[in-house]
């Protein structure tokens, strides 16, 4: 019931906030349509509020619902609304099933894995057509390039079974289900980062861009907000301080910035160790903190912290939906830090660590590169 009151509250706030119908809907499904009992007492307790938006949002709630009870409670909810004299959308009568039923076409497909250290992922568009079979479309995305790779074909569903279990054995990545809108949105929006970058399109992609714009839809934020409750996270310094430990999840493990971007740091972090003048290990910590700070603050613009925070709540959502919540918790709250600029007394842990794993794993490289090679010294 604690749940349940904080949405009620949160609702609230948004009504205030002069937020949208659809944003304040948004709040609901953090436990709407989860259970029966739970959903009739949100929609009484959204009932009690007498706003014309709060009509509008149990409308949508009587479109997303199939318990009876529930469409019923709703249903009963908007005439008390109504006659408090708030304007409310006529509800149309239920039409009963005919018993000659059309064949139904299944709903679109979405799934989506996680990003690599380049900013690319893996994304699976299925759409279904009645009586020929379904429209499979795959393909790799970047967020600083657009459209790396695309292709389209037509597959039956055992078809797509079998190649969906191939694509998931080759993937580096789990691929997690989406709403087949957003998997659209974001083909969509490489498509266009593809064309302002002037590079080249793949041929595929033209072929089936109608089908993408067709289930596509405009999403103001990612996927994770409509899950977890950012203004609950946001702050906690006890999540956020566990941002570091992202970098050791299967999922991430593999992130580390450009080499060419990071060099210049781990050639002064290399320099510092094999200086001749001696210093106490206190003074060298002193220095490479110096160096690790000047790091974060040069190449974490406000652009460059941008992309990695639309990153992490893209991540965030594949933790969510791998049954991974805290994981998740700690993505998201890195990345609504994300917002604020570089603070170099208290850098955000997960920079910090990121900063720090790219300078050493490239000095680590060259040291191995170095042991490696055949020396000139002739032994006696």
């Amino acid at each position: 019931m604690e749940g349940l009151q904080t949405i009620i509250e949160k609702v609230k706030t948004d009504l205030q906030d002069g937020k949208s119908d659809e944003e304040i809907f948004q709040t609901t499904l953090h436990l709407f349509g989860r259970d029966p009992e739970t959903d009739r007492q949100m929609v009484g307790l959204m009932a009690a509020i007498p706003h014309v938006k709060i009509a509008n949002v149990l409308h949508r709630m009587l479109q997303v619902s199939k318990e009876k009870k529930v469409r019923k409670i709703i249903k009963r909810s908007l005439y008390r609304l109504k006659s408090k004299g708030i304007p409310v959308e006529e509800v149309l009568p239920e039409k009963k099933s005919s018993i000659l039923r059309p064949l139904q076409t299944e709903s679109p497909k979405g799934f989506g894995g996680g990003f690599d250290f380049l900013g690319q992922r893996f994304l699976l568009l299925v759409i279904p057509h009645t009586g020929r079979g379904w429209t499979v479309m795959h393909g790799v995305i970047s967020d600083t390039q657009g459209l790396i790779d695309f292709s389209g074909e037509e597959m039956t569903r055992k078809g797509f079974r079998g190649f969906f279990e191939e694509i998931q054995g080759k993937s580096p990545f789990p691929l997690v289900e989406m709403e087949a809108s957003y998997v659209g949105f974001l083909f969509f929006r490489a498509y266009h980062l593809t064309l302002e970058k002037k590079r080249a399109l793949p041929q595929d992609y033209l072929r089936f861009k109608n089908e993408i714009e067709g289930v596509k839809k405009g999403y103001e934020r990612p996927l994770i907000y409509s899950f977890l409750q950012a203004d609950e996270i946001a702050g906690d310094d006890r999540i956020l301080q566990r941002g570091g430990e992202l970098l050791k999840a299967d999922v991430i493990y593999s992130w580390k910035i450009e080499e060419d971007q990071v060099r210049p740091y781990a050639d002064e972090v290399w320099e510092a160790e094999e200086s001749k003048i001696v210093l106490a290990q206190t003074q060298k910590e002193a220095r490479f903190q110096g160096i690790y700070q000047k790091a974060l603050s040069e190449l974490f613009t406000s652009e460059r912290r941008f992309l990695y925070q639309r990153r992490l709540e893209e991540m965030a959502y594949i933790f969510f939906k791998l049954g991974r919540e805290e994981e998740a918790k700690i993505s998201l709250t890195v990345a609504i830090d994300l917002q604020k600029p570089v603070n170099p007394i208290q850098p955000n842990p997960f920079l910090f660590q990121l900063v720090i794993k790219s300078i050493f794993t490239l000095l680590k490289e060259a040291y191995e590169k170095k042991v490696k090679e055949p020396s000139l010294i002739v032994k006696p």
